[in-house]
């Protein structure tokens, strides 16, 4: 509320934006007290129909290079430590490293062109530093043009119609962007506590995640932007629908982005958050395998290891590591998804060692599925002198004159050419290897096997 009461005496007083920026900056000071530092940004934005011309200073640097995400379509790059202006240069991910040199600020200028249809949804349309400290938002926007609304993915702190220009102020801390929102005419705007609704529809919106803020914007057409803080949806969509879609798209950016990963895992958030199928391919593939394989205080301990990782890049081996975590025995199930483009069975590995005659087996694990211990066919086979080759679903063994023919993920079993059916299923195909049982093993070949609380040990008289 005091930021609130300096911006409308400075716009009344008609206070340039350089002292408006030293009076945020003095009420901001103590924070700079604190043992994190806050990187805070003052941004000035002049819209004059066709480009937004953005000035964007940001104090509190302690780090001595930072990590900037470029603004897409941003013109004119430039920026200014001390006395030196430079034009940033960045690769083709659109990162670029600055280095502070010893100064605690930094001014960016840029331009922003503009689409000539209407309206306009801008989200990566700000310098974004990909840092570890707390981040505090404060824009500003003159909107020459006199026409239409600006919305943002924060509280409005103040507007004002003056006789040649519209002003905005939103302010926002925690988060590290916003989206900005350009409608072509005015909008009613209601406020409930930290939620902004614009638009004629009339209804009660709670926050569905947890964000500083939320602002919805009804319209009457069919345009449609989702952000964590901000969504512009068709009036006639239903409330249920509206959250599903959310939930994804404040999944998919609690994480650092990294592609098809985010998208799959926002899936599956939402997909146990909201007790729903999930929507993507590989989504639908994966969830399947968790409820099939886990139970559901292991699916909670899951995903809620994940969700430990916001503002963290998400890989495969990071989901891995979770999974392991919430189950008996070790996973490398989303690596092998990811990387075969396939899908695959969930299966868990036993940590111990396989030894064969006293050798150990290398690279060759145990699998663990439906409270059974499977063992590596083809490895066990191989290392007591048993040739194996596998033709379509039927699998042929020979050792010297002895000869089996078994059928994957079947009881049925051949001597010679006569068919024979066993109690249990032989040998099992999981992710395209080989397994079967100890017991099914000591019943078909003269082994014995035994079991310790790690390792398998397989002996041939």
């Amino acid at each position: 509320m005091m930021r609130t009461a300096i911006l409308m005496i400075v716009l009344f007083l008609g206070v340039s934006g350089g002292a408006l920026y030293m009076q945020w900056r003095d009420y901001e000071q103590v924070h700079n007290e604190a043992k994190d530092v806050p990187l805070v940004h003052f941004i000035d934005i002049k819209h004059d129909g066709k480009t937004l011309e953005i000035q964007q200073t940001v104090t509190g640097l302690t780090t001595p290079v930072y990590t900037i995400q470029v603004p897409i379509n941003a013109k004119q790059l430039t920026y200014t430590i001390g006395d030196d202006k430079r034009t940033l240069t960045y690769d083709r991910n659109g990162k670029a490293a600055v280095k502070r040199n010893g100064h605690d600020k930094i001014v960016f200028h840029y331009v922003m062109p503009l689409p000539a249809t209407k309206p306009i949804w801008l989200e990566r349309w700000m310098a974004s530093f990909l840092s570890s400290q707390p981040q505090h938002l404060y824009v500003q926007l003159t909107d020459y043009t006199k026409s239409g609304i600006w919305v943002a993915g924060a509280p409005l702190d103040a507007s004002l119609k003056k006789e040649m220009s519209t002003f905005y102020s939103w302010s926002q801390k925690g988060i590290t962007s916003f989206p900005l929102y350009f409608h072509p005419v005015e909008l009613p705007r209601n406020v409930y506590g930290k939620i902004e609704v614009y638009g004629g529809r009339k209804e009660n919106v709670t926050k569905w995640a947890n964000v500083p803020s939320f602002t919805l914007v009804w319209t009457n057409g069919g345009t449609q932007h989702l952000s964590p803080t901000l969504a512009v949806v068709p009036e006639t969509i239903s409330l249920s629908s509206l959250k599903e879609m959310y939930m994804r798209t404040y999944y998919a950016a609690y994480f650092l982005p990294n592609g098809e990963i985010n998208a799959v895992v926002a899936d599956l958030l939402t997909a146990f958050t909201l007790q729903k199928q999930p929507v993507t391919p590989k989504g639908k593939a994966i969830w399947q395998q968790l409820t099939q394989k886990l139970t559901k205080d292991e699916q909670k301990a899951f995903f809620t290891a994940v969700l430990k990782q916001r503002g963290k890049s998400l890989t495969p081996a990071m989901l891995d590591e979770a999974l392991s975590a919430s189950h008996t025995g070790k996973t490398t199930y989303f690596t092998d998804s990811f990387t075969t483009r396939r899908s695959m069975s969930l299966v868990f590995t036993n940590e111990g060692k396989i030894y064969v005659n006293g050798v150990p087996l290398k690279h060759a694990k145990a699998v663990l599925q439906n409270e059974k211990v499977l063992l590596p066919f083809v490895d066990v086979m191989n290392a007591l002198g048993y040739h194996v080759r596998r033709t379509g679903e039927a699998v042929f063994i020979e050792k010297g004159d002895n000869r089996w023919r078994f059928f994957v993920n079947s009881s049925i079993y051949m001597k010679g050419n006569d068919r024979f059916g066993a109690p249990a299923i032989i040998i099992y195909d999981v992710n395209g290897a080989l397994y079967m049982t100890p017991d099914m093993m000591q019943y078909w070949f003269p082994v014995q096997i035994s079991l310790t609380e790690r390792d398998v040990i397989v002996f041939s008289p």
